[in-house]
């Protein structure tokens, strides 16, 4: 997928999600950043669909195999005919017999547009009735499909990396989101509407009830799982080099979930708890994109303390940050530690601690020129550290530290190190609704064999009124 024209849906996509009508069906509690309640076994069923009538394996290949076909062809006849499409079993050998290297990709592509990709294959298996484990199969072979006979280019080893591994976040995010806005007992214009924005949310997912019946058939619908929506807009001053004068105002948008509750019952299966945000800021010189999402693979609730809840689980991430002055993204696997402590009848703290191994990073860099980009990739370490202090009725207060290092295995030799910490508060105005104040910090060292160092520190404040649903 050399076209980015092509893979602009996938904007319009995330931003459907915010704008669904999922209130009266969300209770509060709180995690770091949002506020959510429960999963049980109903709920995590209605996640993990029966085996349709059809052939649960064989659909979702064929769907995937269809997908890179169609990709191919809109880019061979509708976009230009690039020179990687002309593709033949010649080059299906040299592909193979020559083996993997490193892409020169653009960010977005790499590091969004090959994950959404790769999510659409997660779901496809996924709405065929697959579990999330066996659906990784399907991002991974239709990435090597892709890798080895699509492309008249040499298969690349980040592009496998990044489908598979931060495509089954999207996937099982998307799959989830969107089967919340499925109601199976509603009829007419109601359903029509719910069908259509949630196959939006998730392709795949909306193909597959078209195929199985499942669109139009009408069932008791069971509980979802509990979870809390936000929705905010207001202002981001993005300030470069630490200097006042040199701002740049952006009009800003903001959507986070989260989905289940550990501490109610421990998850019975990926992804039974996660939590999703997308961020928008945007100006005409300057937009900014910033996704992220974590999911828990498996979890374990322990005790540390008296008045304490708390699950050590391992978590699987993906993050991406677009803007003009810096870009870094990510898929990542940790450890992680959440916990809810009650300090009154009024006040309570929420953590989350998580050590995580970097697959695949990418950080912009002046220095990668040679391999025709504008930023360095490789695996890493990484972590995140959130505490928060939430007041009954009045709001609460919060701070972020999430640092990152890659080893360069493509680009400018050396390490990346990258930061980004916030601090902020929220105050309740009247019953859902409250507004924000926020401080976020960029920090980025760039440590290279033959280069200078790279030093940059900027910073934003945000300023918004969030809603939550």
């Amino acid at each position: 997928m050399k076209d980015c024209r092509f893979q602009i849906i996938i904007l319009i996509t995330l931003l459907v999600g915010v704008s669904h009508d999922l209130i009266g069906q969300v209770n509060h509690s709180a995690t770091v950043d949002s506020v959510v309640l429960g999963t049980n076994k109903e709920a995590t069923d209605r996640q993990n669909p029966a085996t349709p009538s059809y052939n649960p394996y064989l659909v979702p290949a064929v769907e995937t195999v269809g997908t890179n076909v169609f990709v191919f062809l809109l880019n061979k006849h509708a976009l230009g005919n690039p020179s990687w499409t002309k593709i033949s079993c010649k080059t299906v050998k040299d592909n193979i017999t020559h083996g993997f290297v490193w892409d020169s990709d653009g960010f977005e592509m790499n590091y969004l547009f090959h994950p959404y990709s790769g999510a659409l294959s997660h779901t496809a298996a996924r709405s065929s009735g697959l579990s999330f484990w066996k659906s990784i199969a399907y991002p991974f072979a239709g990435s090597l499909m892709w890798e080895l006979a699509m492309e008249a280019e040499h298969p690349s080893i980040n592009d496998l990396i990044n489908t598979t591994a931060s495509g089954i976040v999207l996937g099982e995010i998307t799959f989830r989101v969107s089967s919340l806005l499925l109601k199976e007992n509603t009829t007419g214009g109601e359903r029509i509407w719910r069908e259509a924005t949630a196959g939006i949310l998730s392709p795949m997912n909306g193909l597959n009830r078209i195929i199985s019946g499942k669109s139009w058939q009408v069932n008791t619908r069971p509980r979802n799982p509990d979870y809390s929506i936000s929705v905010s807009a207001g202002m981001l001053g993005l300030f470069e080099d630490r200097r006042l004068y040199q701002k740049q105002p952006h009009g800003y948008l903001k959507y986070q979930m989260t989905y289940g509750n550990p501490f109610t019952a421990v998850p019975v299966k990926p992804f039974d708890y996660f939590t999703a945000h997308f961020g928008l800021g945007f100006t005409t010189h300057n937009t900014i994109f910033d996704i992220f999402g974590s999911g828990l693979l498996a979890g374990k609730r322990i005790r540390l303390f008296n008045h304490d809840k708390t699950l050590v689980g391992i978590f699987k991430n993906f993050n991406y940050l677009n803007t003009a002055i810096y870009r870094a993204g990510g898929t990542s696997v940790g450890a992680g530690l959440l916990t809810n402590t009650t300090l009154s009848d009024r006040a309570s703290l929420k953590s989350f601690t998580m050590a995580s191994v970097i697959l695949m990073g990418g950080v912009d860099s002046p220095y990668a020129q040679a391999m025709q980009r504008d930023y360095n990739l490789g695996p890493g370490l990484g972590g995140k550290m959130e505490i928060a202090v939430a007041f009954a009725d009045l709001g609460k207060v919060y701070a972020a530290y999430d640092p990152t290092w890659l080893h360069v295995v493509s680009g400018a030799k050396g390490t990346e190190f990258v930061s980004f910490s916030r601090a902020g508060l929220q105050a309740t105005v009247y019953s859902s609704a409250g507004w924000a104040f926020e401080y976020l910090s960029y920090y980025h060292s760039g440590s290279y064999s033959s280069y200078p160092e790279v030093r940059k520190n900027n910073f934003a404040l945000l300023s918004y009124i969030t809603v939550t649903l």
